[in-house]
């Protein structure tokens, strides 16, 4: 049945959240079909997003989006996500020009009803939106409130502003975003005295540096550098800085050989890459840290459309230099696959990115990347590995109605990953993660010593063997490669403390699990742990505290759920945990 004339809303308080595309119009006059075709794949890319953050799709017309949310929180969100996809992807630059959104977000409240949504507040969303630059993001005072004290975020006032057809001037802030580069976050520190590394010949894989301006080279020098650190250390004579260690260095300024000296590595590989239009020329030099030697330099030109042709010689290149004995056999096996799209190489090196947040709302954004990746390069077995570790993230918090159904798709995608690719260790160590959370032991230890064999220093692999190790009763074993693992990757994510923190847990050295736990620079998902460990202490002020963070972090916590998910061979560990959680509050 219809509504009637006579029909009244409900009136309800929402977020309001307008995004449209910044200079469309003039994209189009350059290149008609081009801006048409990126600017449709963008906005389905977005319409299918508001959804997954928890908002609900109003209303769509040419480049623009006008979305929902029930909370302020949610609809920010949603808008960094938006703006740090974007500003990120080369893959979303059109005729010359990165597409860039203007966001305005605004609440109060509206009329409902059905789908329609109308009022004076979205009269002020709409016309918040158009103050944005292009790529950033204004809000209204009720909005900046709403979000106070969420981390990372500074808001810039631009005063009050007269907005078209509205009586009342309003403040609005711009947000300015840690995270997606407004800001840039600081140095790590080097340590003050060299680093003692094991005696295998070690090197340092400096970011590549791009010499121009234009947002697409920095994606190549990323990708470029992420994979001359991943074919190097599949070397087993080499001891390579893990990637994420290596790009915390990306702003460094001293000399390449000075930090190396600092991270006492004996090789350090700096660079920088050229373009003059789909010509590219990168110059390479390797430096002897103790005694500031060039021993070797070169320079290498290329194409842009034939980039892992060119990666694949670069590494070949340094390999003659640093492991003159390993053969050839070994460095065909070293040569990882390379999808035959640069997109698809971008949208997968963003969702592992998204990956890391544990968070919902982003999962399901990586999932879409993933996917997207798929359709690109159908043989891309990083895409299907990528989706993988979704499925297994939403089974372990069930952020799906089908949980046991998720973590089987986990399995079976996994396996796609290693059809596709068999030579790519990260295939075997998601079949490995899977296998484990469904509690085959042997099958998820036997998937890492695979991946282990493919690519024997990647740290990543090492730490997640590590966390197979301390579920299947090897705890001590799973230290030892935790620390061999954060050797290789000194400025190692937070993830890696809380693998640590799981093996002293299970061997009872509760001190030693807070003191892992408290390194963790963001604690989101250290408090289910750190709750069991203080209430085991007899600290039950403080196990209260965290168990009350727990509830914040997960809205939906059951203890019933979380007996399920450790995949504990043993149980009395998983019995002690348990009852952790329970004296300290949580059921």
């Amino acid at each position: 049945m219809g509504q009637g004339a006579d029909f009244t809303p409900e009136r309800r308080r929402r977020a309001l959240l307008f995004a449209d595309i910044a200079g469309y119009s003039r994209s189009m006059q350059r290149d008609e079909l081009g801006t048409w075709q990126r600017v449709q794949q963008a906005l389905a890319l977005v319409r299918m997003l508001v959804g997954d953050y928890g908002g609900r799709l109003v209303d769509t017309a040419g480049d623009g989006v006008f979305a929902v949310f029930d909370r302020a929180p949610a609809a920010l969100r949603f808008a960094l996500a938006v703006q740090r996809e974007f500003r990120d992807q080369a893959v979303w630059s059109v005729a010359g020009e990165r597409l860039a959104f203007r966001i305005g977000i605004h609440e109060g409240e509206v009329l409902v009803a059905g789908p329609q949504v109308a009022g004076h507040h979205v009269n002020v969303a709409a016309r918040i939106e158009v103050l944005a630059p292009p790529g950033g993001i204004c809000v209204t005072e009720p909005v900046r409130r709403a979000v106070a004290g969420e981390p990372g975020l500074v808001f810039r006032s631009l005063g009050r502003a007269r907005l078209r057809h509205i009586e009342e001037p309003l403040e609005v802030f711009l947000v300015m975003d840690e995270a997606s580069g407004e800001t840039v976050p600081a140095m790590p520190e080097l340590p003050s005295q060299p680093v003692a590394i094991a005696e295998l010949a070690s090197v340092l894989v400096l970011p590549i540096t791009p010499l121009s301006a234009d947002p697409a080279d920095r994606h190549v020098v990323d990708g470029l550098t992420g994979d001359l650190i991943g074919h190097l250390s599949r070397f087993r004579d080499l001891f390579v800085i893990a990637r994420h260690s290596a790009f915390r260095l990306r702003e460094a300024t001293g000399d390449p050989v000075d930090i190396a000296r600092q991270l006492g590595v004996r090789y350090v590989l700096s660079g920088s890459l050229r373009r003059s239009g789909p010509r590219i020329r990168l110059e390479v030099e390797l430096d002897e840290a103790e005694n500031g030697r060039a021993l070797w330099r070169e320079r290498y030109d290329g194409r842009l459309d034939d980039i892992f042709a060119f990666e694949d010689e670069v590494v070949t290149a340094i390999a003659s230099r640093l492991a003159v004995h390993i053969g050839e056999r070994e460095r065909q096996r070293a040569r990882l696959r390379q999808p035959h799209e640069l997109a698809a190489y971008g949208l997968v090196l963003r969702g592992w990115e998204l990956t890391l947040t544990w968070r919902r709302d982003e999962t399901l954004h990586a999932r879409r990347l993933f996917d997207r990746a798929r359709e690109l390069d159908p043989e891309y077995g990083r895409a299907f590995a990528g989706l993988s570790r979704t499925f297994n993230i939403s089974w372990r918090y069930r952020f799906e109605p089908d949980p046991e159904g998720s973590l089987l798709r986990a399995v079976e995608l996994a396996r796609e990953a290693i059809a596709r690719d068999p030579f790519d260790a990260r295939g075997f160590a998601e079949l490995g993660f899977a296998e484990l959370y469904r509690k085959q032991h042997e099958a998820a230890i036997a998937a890492y010593e695979e991946a282990s064999e493919l690519n024997p220093n990647d740290a990543d692999i090492m730490v997640e063997k590590a966390d197979a190790l301390t579920y299947a009763g090897e705890p001590q074993r799973a230290i030892a490669l935790i620390e061999r693992a954060m050797a290789r990757n000194p400025f190692h994510p937070d993830w890696y403390l809380w693998v640590l923190a799981d093996a002293r847990f299970t061997l009872g050295d509760y001190k030693g699990t807070l003191e892992a736990l408290a390194r963790m620079r963001d604690p989101s998902q250290a408090h289910r742990m750190a709750a069991a460990a203080w209430a085991l202490l007899g600290q039950m002020e403080k196990a209260r505290l965290h168990a009350y963070a727990v509830k914040r972090v997960q809205p939906g916590f059951s203890l019933d759920h979380w007996r399920q998910v450790p995949p504990y061979r043993d149980p009395e560990p998983l019995e002690r945990f348990v009852e952790g959680l329970r004296l300290a509050g949580l059921d």
